[in-house]
């Protein structure tokens, strides 16, 4: 994936102009009337800012891009209002979007001229903000003014905050491609989904949703039994919850529809399908230590134990609030999908893509994912219980971000191979079809009203306390029970004296394919033995890199003593024994030794031997752009490793070579 994702940033490195006309477009689309909408651009100009975070594209050119296209879009959209007047209402797309319309017409009383500076960051009402001061009939100079300085802040607002995480990536992408492009993954899918949501929250489907009610509330009212009429009047579109109840309708229809397929392509195919084993290939082919850690973590975050207590926080808040009947179909809701969900796996039994250790609590069958089902509907009941009772775009932040936890722990189900793409989609899709139909009950018959804020603050402190309680107490076993499995080479000593060694790694492989240093040596031994040895030449062990000691490069200040080595991989793996020794006579530098496991192994009569690569480099203190204190790294000379390392091991059973320059066994 890396290797196809290069040529595209060193072609916009290569060609910034073609970024740049890019970037400008997307600015100015975002800001006309109605066709703003429909533009992505948080996602694309973020991902504008993320490529100037990793030196890919120039910074001011990307910024004034931003900026004067945002400008000159608003400024179309001002002239538009201030050509057609009154009769704007009435022209394609507005004539689509009344209700926005007149929702912007109040947003302009409401603030005057504040309302194009602030109109701009409010989704929704800034497609039709400018245009609408311009019927109005504002002056164009006050326009101007304002159009240009709030230009400038909302294009900060979009391109700073990506420079930063371009930062973060490109400090990711000194320790791992393929964590680098994991991140990438992630935040494009959370980009796009978010877009999504904003979509649906600005009305952009009202049009649309009117014409089925239309529709249906006809059909139902031509009826004239009881239920058919009372049917049309809930469905007519003058009904406020009317929008919403055909919005879970057809959810839950999609929903039941996706699953059906799914279940009988599960059944009908032999084994996965091409997609999914692409998909399963492509993943397997980012994992890398870092990310197994933190994808873990995610996943242990939606285990039943944590969702369960998260589900029993908003049944004791309901309860307490006496919303009897939310209570109850909060139960219901869960106790459905758990038995449909079990149905499901012991039904379709299909084996999942790895073999999991016995004894884990997950089961054996893999469709449904548990995982992503569970997630999805604790916190999509979340969200309708609570955006019941809330406005539109505070509804639509919830929903949204209910989406991204799901959708962060349904990855880390594919990432971590114990399900295919079909049983995360199923899963979610089951999850969601229950959920929309929670939401049908619950707009047709309103419950009693809660206080969604605190029922919110109570499931997430909820979902937090338990989550890392569990984290704190099980990480360890669960880490292990989803490790790559790999295979191990078993040698005798006179095997590998001879040509076994020069079978493994010359250089040390960075996830990402390419080759990094030439590894010092190998050891064949023990840690404890290696870190001895390192110890009596001079070195100091390091504990072992946790995600927490990255916070310790974002200070710019630190000493360099307290900034640990950078944590360099070795096909996806940290290094299992990490020592530093430092220069006395320059403050400013240091020799690192990592010693990395590989997959061999020296049987001998006294036991087995296994075997490590070394690698020795030299690291200096470097503070980049006042904002982190990533060591830079540097190899070193034949001679300087053999005087480092002369003596780990008193037992050389080769001599310095191009490929390898000495080979080390420990000693008993």
């Amino acid at each position: 994936m890396i290797n196809h994702i290069q040529p595209y940033l060193d072609y916009f490195a290569a060609n910034p102009g073609w970024a740049i006309v890019v970037i400008f477009l997307i600015a100015f689309g975002e800001a006309l009337l109605i066709i703003g909408l429909f533009v992505p651009s948080t996602v694309v100009l973020v991902g504008a800012g993320t490529l100037v975070g990793t030196g890919h594209l120039p910074f001011w050119p990307v910024f004034l891009a931003t900026v004067i296209g945002a400008v000159a879009g608003d400024q179309v959209s001002y002239w538009a209002g201030r050509i057609f007047g009154e009769r704007l209402r009435t022209l394609w797309p507005l004539k689509r979007y009344p209700a926005l319309v007149a929702k912007g017409e109040d947003f302009v009383r409401s603030h005057g001229g504040k309302s194009i500076a602030i109109g701009r960051f409010v989704p929704g009402v800034k497609a039709v903000v400018p245009g609408i001061v311009g019927m109005l009939g504002m002056s164009q100079p006050f326009f101007i003014f304002v159009n240009v300085t709030s230009g400038i802040f909302w294009g900060a607002a979009h391109v700073f905050p990506g420079i930063l995480v371009g930062q973060g990536l490109a400090l990711a992408g000194e320790f791992s491609g393929r964590l680098t492009v994991l991140l990438v993954v992630l935040l494009v899918i959370l980009g796009l989904l978010g877009w999504v949501t904003r979509l649906l929250a600005a009305g952009v489907l009202s049009p649309l949703f009117r014409h089925m009610l239309n529709v249906l509330s006809g059909f139902a009212k031509s009826r004239r039994t009881r239920p058919f009429q009372r049917l049309g009047r809930a469905m007519a579109p003058d009904n406020p919850r009317a929008a919403r109840i055909l919005s879970f309708g057809l959810a839950t229809i999609l929903g039941a529809a996706v699953v059906a397929f799914l279940l009988y392509r599960v059944i009908t195919l032999q084994a996965a399908s091409n997609l999914e084993q692409t998909v399963h290939g492509l993943l397997q082919g980012l994992r890398n230590q870092p990310g197994d850690e933190a994808m873990t973590a995610i996943t242990m975050m939606g285990d039943w134990q944590v969702l369960y207590a998260v589900s029993a926080c908003m049944v004791v808040w309901l309860l307490w609030h006496k919303a009897w009947r939310s209570a109850l179909a909060l139960v219901v809701a869960m106790n459905v999908e758990q038995l449909a969900a079990q149905v499901l796996k012991t039904g379709v039994a299909r084996t999942r893509p790895i073999n999991l250790p016995e004894g884990t609590s997950e089961g054996l069958y893999s469709f449904p994912s548990g995982h992503a089902a569970a997630t999805t509907l604790v916190f999509g009941l979340l969200a309708i219980v609570a955006g019941h009772a809330m406005g539109r775009w505070s509804r639509a932040i919830l929903v949204s971000s209910a989406a991204m936890l799901a959708c962060l722990v349904s990855f880390s189900r594919l990432y971590l191979g114990v399900h295919w793409l079909g049983d995360v989609l199923a899963g979610i899709a089951l999850a969601a079809a229950i959920v929309a139909i929670y939401g049908v009950v619950l707009e047709a018959y309103p419950a009693r009203r809660i206080r969604p804020l605190g029922l919110v603050a109570v499931a997430v402190i909820g979902w937090l306390f338990a989550g890392v309680l569990h984290v704190n107490t099980s990480f360890a076993g669960r880490l292990a029970s989803y490790a790559r499995a790999e295979a191990a080479l078993v040698y005798v000593p006179s095997d590998w004296a001879t040509v076994a060694w020069t079978k493994e790694p010359r250089q040390r492989v960075d996830v990402s394919g390419q080759s990094g240093e030439t590894f010092a040596g190998q050891w064949v031994g023990s840690l404890d033995s290696l870190e001895r040895a390192a110890l009596a030449q001079g070195f100091a062990a390091v504990s072992p890199w946790q995600w927490q000691d990255g916070l310790r490069y974002s200070d710019p200040k630190a000493v360099f003593a307290d900034v640990p080595p950078r944590p360099l991989l070795h096909e996806g793996q940290k290094a299992a024994l990490t020592a530093v020794s430092y220069d006395p006579g320059a403050a400013d530098l240091r020799l690192v030794l990592r010693a990395f496991k590989s997959g061999s192994t020296i049987l001998e009569a006294s036991g087995s031997r296994p075997v490590y690569l070394l690698s020795l480099l030299r690291e200096k203190h470097a503070p980049r752009f006042a904002l982190f204190n990533l060591p830079r790294s540097a190899t070193l000379s034949a001679a300087d490793v053999a005087a480092a390392l002369n003596v780990l091991s008193p037992q050389v059973i080769k001599g310095t070579t191009p490929d390898m320059p000495t080979i080390y066994v420990a000693v008993p």
